[in-house]
């Protein structure tokens, strides 16, 4: 082992030098040849002190109130000896209490630079007997040790993304989620570009692009005031048709992440609730993306008026050569299609094993309960639930603001949607993709649903995913949401029990399904 000094001191002054000696190795980190420490009974005591003194570069000779011991003049002269060659540093220590006048301190001593120990504790001079030892200025010494020590950083908040998306991970493991989709992923075709084309059929908007807009509800609420509400569905209709758009990203990682859940073999239990996706979305795009992962499902849509739900089962689709898809109902029928043919592929989804049933007519008992009963017993999962409305489905779409409000009022008369979806809606967490808390979809749709989502709040978690600086500039409630984050972040956990994630559908969807597997 090397050493950084060799302590000469008096036995009379052993304790204090022991304490010292303890400090250079503790904090100082320096080893340092002490006798105590070094000889074991039976050495040669002195053949090791000479070693030590010739193989050693610094000596510190401590003084106490007696002055030098007996057997430590000897070690002072040949380490003064060796510091006349300069081949030893010799650090003189006063002890606390010692006068350094005192004449029985050695002469050639008094002219070395001596380190006085006021006490034990003292820092100061601790720390010039240290640059003593180690022949570096304590302001140097601790420029490097602040130097060389790690900078102490904050630990990193909890990111709220990686843990829902570990919530979730872990949730389905033995259980299932339920998505709600927004109009806030219709990237190519926004609500703003509904809502402009309405505005402007009605000549209320110039040729000029608009800066702001009203939202989609309330222009077609308007619309339907000049016109009539037929009309607004023929209208509104005729403008999601308007060229085949491409399915968003997010739809094509959704439809990916159900697949391969419903493709996982059960457990030992049987999964108590399926995999739901409520949507408030009117066009067929869903569905497009679902049927190109090769992924049979069943799709409820509800009317507008609230009295009628109509429902396809897509019960296998086969992914052929040549862009070629195949789905194949109960009876056996099936339908083949072109996958690059948007035309096509929407009448199928329209046509495929068609069914309507009467809410109003579902009572226990009656032929209509027993139909639904009987498709949520044989549905194929997932199941896509299209809350205001579907495209092909006429006089389904809720739109406008007074439709909306017709609806909630409807719910407490008789279940808004049906129970079995109700229980899937109450057991499961929820991700909501695609849309804001302050958007009105998003408003009106948790007013309609608030009876069964609120039997367990608090006890299962709901998100809502969308990245704060994602959506179109002229929505009024993006602005608003844009400008208040923070705010309306703790509101939303406040009044509606969500979570906001400021992170982008698709990619959440592809993390969560990454994990999932």
């Amino acid at each position: 082992m090397s050493y950084d000094a060799f302590l000469s001191y008096s036995r009379e002054d052993e304790d204090e030098v022991t304490r010292i000696a303890e400090r250079l190795r503790d904090e100082a980190n320096l080893q340092v040849w002490f006798d105590r420490w070094e000889l074991v009974p039976g050495d040669p005591w002195q053949e090791k002190l000479e070693e030590a003194l010739r193989q050693l570069n610094t000596s510190v000779v401590f003084i106490g109130r007696k002055g030098l011991g007996n057997w430590q003049a000897p070690e002072v002269r040949a380490a003064l000896n060796r510091n006349a060659e300069r081949k030893m540093r010799v650090v003189p220590v006063a002890l606390p209490g010692v006068d350094v006048r005192d004449e029985r301190i050695p002469l050639f001593l008094k002219n070395l630079d001596f380190c006085l120990l006021r006490s034990l504790d003292d820092q100061p001079n601790f720390e010039r007997l240290v640059a003593g030892i180690t022949g570096v200025h304590p302001r140097f010494a601790r420029a490097a040790q602040a130097a060389a020590r790690p900078v102490a950083t904050a630990p990193e908040p909890p990111d709220p993304n990686r843990e829902a998306i570990a919530y979730l991970q872990g949730h389905l493991e033995n259980d299932a989620i339920s998505f709600y989709v927004g109009r806030g992923l219709m990237s190519a075709l926004t609500p703003c570009d509904i809502t402009e084309k309405l505005l402007r059929s009605l000549e209320l908007i110039g040729d000029e692009a608009p800066a702001m807009l009203p939202s989609l509800d309330l222009a077609a609420n308007y619309y339907a005031v000049k016109s009539d509400e037929n009309r607004l569905q023929t209208d509104v209709a005729s403008i999601l048709r308007q060229g085949h758009l491409e399915i968003p990203e997010a739809y094509g990682e959704l439809a990916l992440l159900l697949r391969d859940l419903c493709a996982r073999p059960a457990g030992r239990g049987r999964r108590r609730y399926r995999h739901l996706v409520i949507t408030s979305v009117l066009d067929t795009m869903i569905e497009q993306a679902f049927l190109r992962a090769g992924m049979g499902f069943t799709r409820f849509v509800q009317s507008a008026s609230g009295k009628r739900l109509d429902i396809n089962i897509y019960d296998q689709v086969e992914l052929g050569a040549g862009g070629f898809a195949r789905v194949t109902e109960r009876s056996g029928y099936h339908h083949s299609f072109p996958l690059d043919s948007p035309d096509d592929m929407d009448r199928v989804i329209e046509e495929c094993d068609a069914r309507s049933v009467s809410l109003e007519q579902a009572v226990a008992g009656a032929p209509d309960a027993a139909q639904l009963a009987t498709v949520f017993n044989e549905l194929r999962e997932p199941i896509l639930y299209k809350l205001h409305g579907s495209l092909d489905v006429r006089d389904s779409f809720t739109l406008s603001t007074e439709q909306y409000y017709e609806a909630v009022s409807r719910s407490p008369a008789h279940k808004a949607v049906p129970e079995q979806i109700a229980q899937i809606l109450s057991n499961t967490p929820i991700v909501c993709l695609g849309s804001r808390i302050l958007d009105p979809d998003f408003r009106l749709s948790y007013y309609l649903l608030r009876e069964c989502l609120d039997v367990r709040r608090g006890q299962i978690r709901r998100f809502t995913v969308h990245p704060r600086d994602l959506g179109d500039q002229r929505d009024c409630s993006h602005q608003m949401g844009l400008r208040a984050w923070s705010r309306l972040a703790n509101w939303a956990t406040t009044r509606y029990g969500v979570e906001m994630l400021d992170m982008r559908s698709e990619l959440f969807l592809k993390q969560l399904r990454g994990g999932a597997r």
